[in-house]
């Protein structure tokens, strides 16, 4: 098992629709740093709008300060005719990151509002994205879910059926807000040896606000993690998201205080990983 960082968290802009970074990623480096982490899962709107150069004064950064982008984090379109233009790009710049895991959303429509041809489309844009990152030594993980293709547990299956054995493709498991602790495990369960990627979140299902893993009453994660650990599970944790994400009204976000709590959460995880 190997725990990541998702930078996803140090973006106030996240959820909007044009994503403009408040502060580059390479200012918060050193924060990271100082908290102790070391690999990342970068969030594809910290590289996504650089030039060459200004990525390659990243990567030296991210080097200098000893960091290992394991994984990128992505949301290319893949149901129109013609393949996402700028996913080329964004594969070139995770190899030289030396990303060894490409994780994508599976699309941007809900499985059931897709028609025959629409799906048949995407799992070919699949089965070529596959194809090109494993000619780079790079995984792809599919995210579970809402509004892609594998937004269910059916839809995540019958994907995983129907595109064929590709040795680097798997999936990225999230719970979903609809699902408690049991649906969670269940949902786990089922999708078995092709879960290469745990994406890790919790929520006060009150207010729906996220919260450190311990914390939240969503679903149980120490369960989440427990049974990860006796499927054998060896992939990727991603802490993606815990509390401090929006700042009270009046008050400006503050990075730190998502890495601090952040910092508590991976201080979760390896416990109850060690436990037995």
């Amino acid at each position: 098992m190997r725990l990541l960082f998702n930078t996803i968290m140090l973006e106030v802009n996240r959820w909007t629709p044009d994503k403009v970074l408040t502060r580059p990623l390479a200012d918060l480096l050193p924060l990271l740093k100082k908290a102790n982490f070391s690999a990342l899962e970068i969030w594809q709107y910290h590289i996504s709008r650089m030039t060459d150069d200004e990525l390659s004064n990243l990567k030296d950064q991210l080097q200098a300060l000893e960091f290992h982008t394991v994984a990128l984090g992505a949301y290319p379109s893949l149901h129109f005719q013609e393949a996402d233009a700028n996913l080329e790009r964004l594969v070139g710049f995770s190899d030289r990151l030396g990303a060894t895991t490409f994780k994508i959303f599976p699309g941007r429509l809900a499985s059931a509002d897709t028609n025959a041809e629409t799906w048949g489309r995407s799992l070919q844009h699949l089965r070529e994205l596959a194809e090109r990152l494993a000619d780079r030594g790079m995984d792809l993980t599919l995210e579970t879910h809402g509004n892609t293709l594998c937004d269910t547990q059916a839809s995540t299956q019958r994907l995983l059926d129907e595109i064929g054995e590709i040795d680097n493709l798997g999936l990225c498991f999230q719970p979903y807000t609809s699902h408690g602790t049991g649906e969670t495990l269940s949902f786990f369960a089922a999708l078995g040896s092709a879960v290469r990627h745990i994406h890790l979140q919790n929520r006060s299902m009150v207010d729906n606000d996220c919260t450190r893993l311990a914390d939240g009453d969503w679903y149980d994660c120490a369960r989440l993690l427990q049974a990860a650990k006796a499927s054998g599970f060896a992939g990727l944790l991603s802490l993606e998201f815990t509390a401090g994400l929006f700042p009270l009204e009046g008050q400006i976000f503050d990075p730190q205080t998502v890495i601090d709590n952040a910092v508590q959460d991976a201080d979760f995880v390896m416990q109850t990983w060690s436990e037995k």
